[in-house]
């Protein structure tokens, strides 16, 4: 079997493309969806825009399979590399190193890590555990340091905090490793123009993928209902596909075709390197959209023509038109920084700061309590290292919200400890949260308090370049103390991979990252 990777010879070739997402699911039996996708698989051999399937993990639930087998399948039947995800959800290190090696011996290259959402069921037993993308980009690059590694952003942030915060933490995924950028699903433009602007503006170099969405009306009101992370669908959209739906002969599919097709149109336009598409199942459909987008190229030569068309297709027959962007709160990247951390915020910053400075860095009290704890390093499981972590817990809980990871990184976190992120999130916010909330909707955000903190302290480098390594299972419930005055604590990298503007870009290019790395407690 001769097979190509089609996507990176699209990227290096700086020619649009389309990937098809494809959603493995024990819910559906997946020789039968491979079956009916046979059709598209004939249609992409044939097809150069039709670069890829995009394989998705545990997007249903954890019970899905493993995208591997599904992706080999895809291999054969297109004769074109699929993009592989890995989701970090209820996973860690052993898992990623596991991935890795199957998607080796089926001759898979091209890999899109993700943090992923929250789990849908809760391990009966202990916390739930989450592989950040990160990391894990840092550790399949070195592994793999020829594939294709993507990584997300979700631009359609609407308060300073959170969505300065992403943008940050994209800095941290180029430097892990990401050549290759896709936006979470979302249908205001100027969120696609701030991405790319930024990423031109930061030097990444990395070409941006748009991931969007044939969205009727059925599909809104169930991401609605079941309120999808980090996709956001407003009354006033909702209320245009609704209308749509329930007045047009054909109910509104023209209509929902024709946004999809101007979408496509648009952050090709804007400067993107191509489409992941979602929802689009059978090769008649493929095929509509292409006519479709045809003929929204053709009305639309450049961006005033679009503008007017975007704003047509958004138009109800009441005249209102819809607004992709939620009432409540309307930042945009370049808005004046307004957001500043509060007195108890800055106070307990740098409280945490000099105590850290005075009892884990230099002078004589950190000097005695090294002598004093050197010695247990190795012997975390014995009577005395198991009495050191309760004091560690009893002291630093109250403070911080303590675990005792057993690798504390909390120098490098702005001091707001990882851990009460419920996903343990230590270089950035995910992709789920709205409105500063998190995703699980019970606090605010502990990225968006990072921020604060870092904006007005005057350290937001920190959340752009300081790559924060994931903690290994087996030092989970241990004092981190020992092994931080014996020079074993988190290897945190500062990192800048020194890269060209997205607009002259090659797939691949870069120099060597300058690296340095800090170890902290």
């Amino acid at each position: 079997m001769s097979w190509t990777n089609a996507l990176a010879n699209a990227l290096a070739e700086r020619r649009f493309f389309w990937s098809l997402e494809f959603i493995p699911s024990m819910d559906r039996i997946l020789r039968d969806d491979l079956a009916k996708l046979g059709g598209i698989a004939v249609v992409m051999r044939k097809h150069d825009r039709l670069v890829t399937f995009a394989v998705t993990d545990r997007v249903v639930s954890e019970r899905d399979p493993e995208p591997v087998a599904a992706a080999a399948n895809l291999l054969d039947a297109t004769g074109k590399q699929p993009l592989v995800h890995f989701s970090g959800k209820g996973r860690d290190l052993a898992d990623l190193e596991r991935t890795v090696e199957r998607l080796r011996a089926n001759g898979l290259e091209n890999l899109l890590l993700l943090t992923g959402d929250r789990l849908k069921a809760e391990p009966a037993t202990g916390r739930a555990r989450y592989l950040e993308s990160v990391p894990a980009l840092r550790v399949v690059r070195r592994l793999q340091p020829d594939w294709l590694l993507a990584a997300a952003l979700n631009p359609f942030k609407y308060c300073e905090e959170e969505g300065m915060a992403q943008y940050l933490k994209l800095g941290k995924k180029v430097d892990a490793g990401a050549n290759l950028v896709i936006t979470q699903i979302g249908f205001d433009p100027v969120k696609y123009d701030e991405a790319m602007g930024w990423v031109s503006e930061r030097g990444y170099g990395v070409p941006l993928v748009a991931n969007v969405l044939l969205l009727p009306a059925v599909r809104a009101r169930h991401i609605r209902a079941h309120a999808l992370p980090g996709i956001t669908i407003t009354d006033s959209f909702m209320a245009l596909l609704e209308s749509e739906a329930r007045t047009l002969p054909d109910k509104g599919a023209a209509r929902v075709l024709r946004r999809l097709a101007l979408q496509i149109v648009g952050v090709r336009l804007a400067g993107y390197a191509g489409v992941q598409i979602t929802g689009l199942h059978a090769p008649e459909k493929v095929e509509a959209l292409e006519v479709a987008v045809a003929r929204a190229t053709a009305d639309c030569p450049d961006r005033a023509a679009w503008s007017a068309a975007w704003r047509e297709a958004m138009t109800g027959p009441d005249g209102i038109v819809a607004d992709p962007v939620p009432p409540e709160a309307r930042w945009r990247l370049g808005d004046p920084h307004t957001s500043r951390a509060s007195f108890a915020e800055r106070w307990r910053y740098r409280m945490l700061r000099g105590v850290h400075a005075v009892v884990f860095d230099r002078g004589p009290v950190a000097d005695g309590l090294g002598a004093l704890l050197r010695p247990l390093h190795g012997r975390e499981e014995s009577a005395p290292g198991r009495a050191l972590e309760m004091v560690e817990r009893a002291v630093k809980r109250p403070l911080v919200g303590c675990d005792t990871c057993g690798m504390c990184r909390l120098a490098a976190t702005q001091y707001v400890c990882p851990e009460t992120c419920p996903k343990g999130l230590a270089n950035g916010p995910c992709g789920g949260t709205t409105q500063n909330r998190c995703e699980f909707g019970d606090r605010e955000c502990i990225h968006s308090v990072k921020y604060r903190i870092a904006a007005t302290v005057g350290v937001e480098h920190e959340l752009e370049h300081w790559l924060v390594p994931a903690v290994p299972a087996a030092r989970r419930h241990t004092s981190s103390w020992p092994a931080h005055f014996a020079g074993h604590g988190p290897a945190v990298e500062v990192v800048r991979v020194q890269r060209t503007p997205v607009d002259e870009r090659t797939a691949t290019q870069e120099t060597p990252p300058v690296l340095a790395t800090r170890r902290h407690t």
